[in-house]
């Protein structure tokens, strides 16, 4: 990747040199002329040195690192929804045992009101029984 920096700083520094001069005047350049060279890769290796990767491969990287956060997003709410599934869980189970408790306490409270009915059915025939047998008593 350091390679891609590299010669993407020297295409850039040859873009440069050939826009500010022309190929005739490079050739017949002398060696005091070059001062405006020494500017424009001061100005380019500025430009490198200050931002980040650029080229596909930063591209790359950035897209890499979306990911990843997304990624680690995606994991903690799968682990939030993992922790709001065991509540789920568990207040179901605590509703079933409720629910088991409920219903043997109704049964117990169906069983005491059934036996007080039968009481009284008990009570009143028994005491039908009792006037028969003293009407029958008292009828001879």
């Amino acid at each position: 990747m350091d390679d891609k920096v590299a010669f993407s700083f020297l295409n850039d520094v040859e873009k440069e040199i050939f826009n500010y001069y022309k190929s005739e005047e490079l050739i017949n350049m002398n060696s005091s002329q070059l001062n405006k060279g020494k500017e424009i890769l001061i100005k380019e290796m500025r430009f490198y040195n200050s931002k980040p990767i650029t080229t596909g491969g930063g591209e790359v990287i950035d897209n890499l690192n979306l990911a990843k956060s997304a990624v680690l997003e995606n994991i903690e709410n799968l682990l939030d929804r993992n922790n709001k599934i065991d509540m789920i869980i568990e207040k179901s189970n605590a509703l079933n045992e409720n629910s088991y408790i409920m219903n043997d306490f109704a049964n117990k409270i169906k069983l005491r009101e059934s036996e007080r009915k039968n009481k009284y059915v008990y009570l009143i025939v028994s005491l039908v029984v009792i006037v028969l047998i003293l009407l029958y008593i008292f009828a001879f």
